[in-house]
């Protein structure tokens, strides 16, 4: 069972207060890290195994008070190492139960990088997304998401962090861009051309028409001139004869089923 083990909160200054959590999740979890760059969050790498144990997180607070008022103005978690000291005790009796105290955080930071709590970031949102509600509030909710991450890696299944969610669909964003957009063409459609005009010379207008008519049945398909990237240069070059007969060229229209003609 996940409980607070002590409370401990210092005055900043008039309006500052910063309170500190102890967090014990009853036994220890593995505490997956990543490691972040300076001004490229983007960039952040996942360390590999084997990664630090404990079942101790602290919690720290900045809680702005202003009249009956409370905001929190900054919030943090990070795994530690703790201890307690042996308690006080005469002719058998305990008289004092012994204090916790931290003895390191498992977090670094240097020049450009930080190493920190894969969930980090889930709670870092907590303090944007409660900053008005009530710091017990906060501080239940914080122990309860502490719970579930904790009772998950237990049961061997991990909760995904709120950066891999990101991540992920950053990923899956850029997967539809390199695609062109998400559009797939079916390559092996029949474009259906309407009737041209029949005539033996065609003028630049009517070449033109052809070639527009061509863009259009690609749109019809769910192609646009972005789907194959530069291929709005491509189309314009299709050539189109001055002296053709048009229903041999619609009959090998038709019986075209592959799109890569147009982009040769």
């Amino acid at each position: 069972m996940t409980e607070i083990i002590y409370h401990q909160y210092q005055k900043v200054d008039k309006n500052h207060t910063r309170h500190s959590y102890l967090i014990d999740v009853d036994e220890e979890i593995e505490v997956q890290q990543i490691m972040e760059y300076k001004w490229k969050v983007f960039d952040s790498v996942i360390l590999k195994p084997p990664h630090p144990r404990t079942r101790f997180f602290e919690l720290v607070i900045t809680e702005f008070r202003d009249g009956s008022s409370t905001i929190i103005d900054d919030l943090h978690i990070f795994p530690v190492i703790a201890r307690q000291n042996p308690d006080i005790r005469i002719l058998g009796f305990t008289l004092k139960k012994g204090n916790w105290e931290i003895d390191e955080r498992i977090y670094k930071k240097a020049n450009t990088t930080e190493i920190q709590w894969i969930y980090t970031d889930d709670f870092h949102l907590f303090a944007i997304t409660h900053a008005t509600e009530p710091l017990d509030t906060v501080v239940d909710q914080i122990v309860t998401k502490i719970d579930e991450i904790a009772v998950a890696l237990r049961s061997g299944y991990r909760l995904p962090s709120h950066m891999e969610n990101q991540r992920m669909r950053r990923e899956t964003f850029d997967s539809v861009v390199d695609s062109h957009n998400g559009i797939t063409i079916n390559k092996t459609a029949v474009l259906k051309h309407p009737e041209f005009q029949l005539v033996a010379e065609l003028g630049d207008g009517d070449r033109k028409k052809m070639q527009d008519e061509i863009l259009r049945d690609l749109v019809a398909l769910g192609a646009t001139l972005d789907t194959f990237g530069g291929s709005n240069k491509i189309i314009a070059k299709i050539e189109i004869p001055e002296k053709t007969d048009i229903n041999k060229q619609l009959a090998h229209i038709e019986e075209l089923q592959d799109l890569g003609w147009l982009f040769e």
